[in-house]
């Protein structure tokens, strides 16, 4: 990281450029207890080095609130938390501040996009400001998303994604809990299912499984797993699933556990690929 060079030695740029999220024009950084006193020379240097960064932020907590937002402290820059970042051609309007969201999981948006057919009906349980959702739109031609999220500021952006990316006709957006939404009106409506949070997605499997047409299709269901190694993070994913393969009469040899990053030192995000 060329803008924390001079300031700090070798193996602190590598440590520190882990920790750093590049959403739009902003830059997010997370600093090691060790280099709090450099902060604010670092974020001066990295509007010097990269033009393209206008503001830049410190990850002052852990992702938390029922809302799952990041608390951030400005530290350089323009004083804002809103921005527009671009990805796989499509365009997501965010303030930070406010709600979720992860430059990381472009690729895994990407992925699940690829696997939907065309004209799938598809429900987002914990769809945030859209960016699975209006991804699905944009690049796999369903019939119809149905966008579900219990935050209203999340809902309000995903609006605005929705008419940023030219997909209005195609999503439908419904504030509320899912689980809520899901066994009221969805019954029976859908083929596949994105679950993406992973702190309460297997407690919707249930739910989930009654929305699906005939209750047979696709689940993408989210979990965080703590794991020395990818592959040890597979089969514990895949673990976590055992007490649900009765109930909900899946098949276990139907599912597949795709690592999908490294969120912390021995834990990983899976994403649980399941053909109901």
């Amino acid at each position: 990281m060329k803008s924390a060079k001079g300031v700090l030695g070798n193996q602190e740029v590598r440590r520190l450029w882990k920790g750093v999220d590049i959403v739009g024009d902003i830059a997010i950084l997370r600093f090691p207890q060790e280099l709090q006193s450099s902060r604010s020379a670092i974020a001066q240097n990295v509007l010097k080095l990269a033009p393209h960064i206008r503001v830049v932020l410190a990850q002052v907590g852990p992702v938390g609130s029922q809302f799952r937002t990041r608390r951030l402290e400005w530290l350089a820059g323009e004083k804002r938390s809103e921005t527009v970042h671009s990805e796989f051609g499509c365009k997501y309007r965010v303030d930070l501040n406010a709600v979720y969201f992860s430059p990381r999981l472009g690729y895994e948006r990407k992925r699940i996009a690829d696997l939907v057919s065309p004209g799938e009906c598809i429900v987002n349980f914990f769809a945030g400001v859209g960016s699975f959702s209006v991804m699905i739109a944009r690049h796999a031609h369903p019939s119809k998303v149905y966008s579900l999220d219990l935050n209203p500021v999340a809902v309000r952006y995903h609006l605005m994604n929705n008419a940023l990316n030219g997909v209005r006709e195609t999503i439908d957006l419904i504030c509320g809990d899912a689980n809520r939404i899901v066994a009221a009106s969805l019954a029976g409506r859908v083929d596949r299912i994105l679950l993406p949070l992973p702190e309460v997605a297997l407690d919707s499997l249930p739910t989930a499984k009654t929305a699906l047409k005939k209750g047979h299709g696709f689940v993408h269901c989210y979990v965080f797993v703590d794991a020395d190694h990818r592959e040890e993070a597979r089969n514990k994913a895949l673990l976590k699933l055992d007490h649900f393969v009765d109930e909900l009469g899946m098949i276990r040899e139907n599912t597949r556990a795709h690592v999908v990053r490294s969120v912390g030192p021995c834990r990983y995000q899976v994403c649980l690929d399941l053909a109901v």
